[in-house]
């Protein structure tokens, strides 16, 4: 349950305080929040578009794949140890 001893009240919202941050302070960290969230999103999205491609195109290029993949299985091997 929410103390509301801790709220002043005010006709002015974005003037309560809460903890030593007002409302406002609070909504606009959210919102700076949100919007650093949505920008690493599309970057993890570009990210995973890019390697979905390599992948397609290592896949109709299957020489090429035949001879990653063991290497890759070699690199893995070694990050392990």
């Amino acid at each position: 349950m929410i103390d509301t001893d801790k709220y002043e009240e005010t006709d002015h919202p974005e003037l309560v305080e809460f903890e030593g941050e007002t409302l406002g302070d609070t909504l606009t960290n959210l919102i700076t929040e949100v919007k650093r969230l949505r920008e690493e999103n599309e970057t993890l999205r570009k990210m995973d578009w890019e390697y979905e491609c390599l992948w397609t195109w290592l896949a109709e290029n299957t020489n090429l794949l035949n001879t990653i993949e063991p290497l890759m299985e070699e690199w893995k091997m070694e990050l392990i140890k």
